[in-house]
């Protein structure tokens, strides 16, 4: 093989293997504490996970991007009122290695909205029942902040809080109360409904 040739074929494998080094990939999962500003209500607990991948730009600092779903929404403390929320979330994050494995980081987050809402009304008086509607925006932006700890056999722990900065909620809220067909109005024009997650995940990095 000429000279050439072969100083070509370790500059591509030099490179490839610096490039190699520099992307990280995970997987996690974790618990959501989620609310709705002006809701009133307390924390509604879901699930979120997904993946997400890792630019190291230096040992120190990187940039990151993940897919999630996640399931977000609020319970009302009046007439026992569960909003389920579920979105794909879409994070950018720059990440900042303080010491070893621990970290910081901080980003905005699109949301997706990824299902029909459903909304459950009940109290002492009035029979519990489902009730079919859509309230919310198709997209929501949020930022992100939180910090984690990266171990050296790849897994790692993560808490952070995402603060809605747009308000979710449609003008309109249409919805059928009694199933029979025939829609009602709700005008939520003066409402403002913005998401409040907290997360605690786990994951493992490769």
């Amino acid at each position: 093989m000429p000279m050439k040739k072969i100083v070509c074929l370790l500059l591509l494998l030099t490179v490839f293997q610096l490039d190699a080094q520099t992307f990280r990939y995970a997987a996690r999962a974790g618990l959501n504490l989620a609310d709705k500003t002006n809701t009133s209500g307390t924390l509604k607990p879901g699930l979120n996970f997904g993946v997400s991948a890792e630019y190291l730009f230096t040992p120190l600092f990187s940039a990151e991007a993940g897919l999630y779903y996640s399931m977000q929404g609020s319970k009302f403390k009046f007439a026992n009122t569960d909003l389920e929320h579920n979105y794909l979330n879409i994070p950018l994050l720059a990440k900042y290695y303080v010491y070893r494995g621990l970290s910081f980081f901080a980003g905005p987050q699109l949301g997706i909205k990824a299902n029909v809402n459903k909304q459950a009304f009940g109290s002492k008086e009035f029979e519990t029942k489902r009730v079919e509607g859509d309230m919310v925006k198709p997209f929501d932006l949020s930022a992100v902040i939180g910090a984690g700890y990266l171990l050296e056999n790849g897994f790692f722990v993560s808490a952070n809080i995402n603060a809605g900065l747009t308000n979710t909620a449609k003008s309109r809220f249409d919805y059928d109360d009694d199933n029979d067909g025939k829609g009602t109005s709700y005008p939520t024009d003066k409402e403002s409904f913005k998401n409040i997650v907290i997360q605690f995940n786990f994951g493992y990095c490769f």
